[in-house]
């Protein structure tokens, strides 16, 4: 069975300029679905499930209008912008509540022009329960953008909504041959998740099973892709010689080659010498390594993206960044983040999401493999604006605020040099 804390309802467009029936873009079973869209709601609440509000929200001179729509759009009053407030409310009972994320959309699907797949992520969430309106249209969208980024996707029937009760039942069928499940909001209430397949599991461990009889009946000696480099002898660390110390501590390790020549490499720590051959040691025997610093991607309730622009002295230049920082003495990881966050930003961790406010990857990484062995433990961390930044006197930073949809533009036409952690993240957000 599907946990609840790895499932969201995520429910679409169900504002008045869709529901109301004098609006010029009313779905004519919108206003119908309303109750088990609550019904939804209240289960998906009650069952701890995350919930996302999915709108949308036209400019006033209509330059994102879908071109399909702009004529009855323009002619009707331009419902679903500031000309027309009350076309971007929704139904009181269908409300968000304090916490809920309201997702803004620039077209058919939620995760279209978005944040809402790194939120899912952020949140751990797999699966995702979708309702609104309409069903051919944004829920369709929404659900084939879903499975195709590893989502299990169920829809409601009787929560979702069309044009014509025969648009509704052609789409449903449609989109359950493609893999999407079904069910009614009824089923959520009574139920839960208890109706809702793992698929996504269920085939990574089918397909797991299939691969472990292959290697079972390969020929003797068959060897699997990546066997050839577990196979590698690995060299031999026999010594460290301290070259120098201070703020940062060069060391030349010796080492043997595997084929029996001595190897000489340079290296640079900040650790002082009985930690630095500590951490390597540990490295060598395949132990987790001692974290040596965080790297935050902080996201704002929007889903913007909070970074920071600092002068680094080994560059002599400004420089673009994620906020990250070492790991004092005694500190946890998430000390750290809301130390560093209100020490370089003045934005502070969220306190509505409690624990769930920062989420650290499962794997520690390394800021230069080449140089040095600082590893980095990275944190999503969800934030809010704080009080006053506190930097040292000798740091100089500026933050600021990028939305998702601003992403692209600003790495295409950036010139300050950019941290490669902060480049690789904005690229993966940009696509």
């Amino acid at each position: 069975m599907i946990e609840p804390a790895r499932a969201a309802l995520i429910l679409i467009d169900m504002q008045n300029g869709f529901i109301d029936a004098a609006s010029p873009l009313c779905i004519a079973g919108a206003a119908a679905s309303v109750p088990a869209c609550a019904c939804a709601l209240g289960a998906a609440r009650a069952h701890g499930m995350a919930v996302f509000h999915v709108r949308r929200q036209y400019a006033a001179d209509g330059s994102d209008v879908e071109a399909v729509r702009w004529e009855a759009w323009a002619e009707g009053g331009r419902p679903l912008s500031a000309v027309d407030p009350k076309s971007l409310e929704c139904p009181s009972e269908l409300a968000p509540l304090t916490g809920e994320p309201i997702v803004m959309k620039p077209s058919w699907s939620a995760f279209f022009g978005t944040e809402l797949a790194m939120m899912l992520r952020a949140k751990g969430i797999d699966t995702l329960v979708l309702a609104g309106t309409t069903t051919p249209n944004c829920v369709r969208s929404t659900a084939y953008d879903g499975l195709a980024r590893g989502f299990n996707v169920a829809v409601l029937r009787d929560a979702t909504s069309s044009r014509t009760p025969e648009a509704q039942q052609a789409n449903l069928a449609d989109m359950a041959c493609a893999g999407i499940q079904l069910l009614n909001a009824a089923d959520l209430a009574a139920d839960g998740l208890l109706h809702i397949r793992d698929t996504e599991a269920e085939v990574a461990r089918a397909v797991k099973l299939e691969r472990r009889a292959a290697r079972r009946q390969a020929p003797q000696g068959a060897l699997s892709p990546t066997a050839h480099c577990d196979a590698l002898a690995t060299p031999r660390l026999d010594a460290i010689e301290t070259v120098s110390t201070g703020w940062i501590n060069k060391y030349i390790l010796h080492y043997t080659t595997p084929d029996g020549r001595p190897y000489e490499y340079e290296g640079t720590s900040r650790k002082e010498p009985e930690a630095y051959e500590a951490q390597l040691r540990r490295l060598g025997a395949g132990q987790r390594p001692v974290t040596d610093a965080v790297g935050m991607v902080p996201v704002l309730p929007d889903g913007s993206v909070l970074l920071i622009r600092e002068f680094r002295y080994p560059l002599n230049s400004w420089c673009i960044s994620f906020p990250a920082g070492l790991i004092d003495a005694g500190e946890t990881i998430r000390e750290a983040v809301a130390r560093e966050l209100e020490e370089e930003t003045g934005y502070r961790l969220r306190e509505d999401l409690g624990d769930t406010a920062v989420r650290v990857l499962p794997q520690t990484g390394f800021s230069s493999t080449g140089m040095s062995e600082e590893s980095v433990q990275v944190v999503y961390a969800f934030v809010e604006p704080g009080g006053a930044a506190r930097p040292e006197d000798a740091e100089h930073i500026c933050p600021f605020v990028l939305r998702r949809s601003e992403i692209r533009h600003f790495l295409d036409t950036n010139e300050t040099p950019i941290g490669t952690r902060c480049q690789l993240i904005l690229e993966a957000m940009a696509l």
